[in-house]
């Protein structure tokens, strides 16, 4: 029997993501897919193959249950990459985890 070991659950949401990845002195912009988030990391799909321990800035819009699109960035690294069909998916893992209220906003 599987047995979840992450600290938070994660949550299914769908949005866009834009990335800029940081990687060898230079940086690369590219807008992924959001599937799922939680208060340590998110997945994320991806055209664009990205390396494991990549520094990434993950610029996230949502629509809060107040009705207002807000905007938030959060700063992370590439934690793992697979391969599914003709896209990667991709898992960041955040510096620092979400404030409760904050991703109560994203998730709602």
């Amino acid at each position: 029997m599987y047995k979840e070991f992450r600290r938070y659950p994660r949550y299914p949401i769908s949005t866009k993501a834009v990335l800029t990845i940081r990687d060898e002195g230079s940086q690369e912009r590219l807008t992924t897919q959001v599937i799922t988030i939680s208060q340590a990391g998110m997945g994320v799909y991806s055209d664009v193959v990205m390396k494991k321990a990549t520094q990434v800035s993950v610029q996230l819009s949502f629509l809060a249950h107040d009705g207002l699109t807000k905007e938030d960035i959060f700063e992370g690294r590439i934690a793992s990459v697979c391969l599914q069909e003709d896209d990667y998916f991709v898992g960041i893992a955040f510096d620092r985890e979400i404030a409760y209220d904050r991703f109560v906003d994203i998730i709602s």
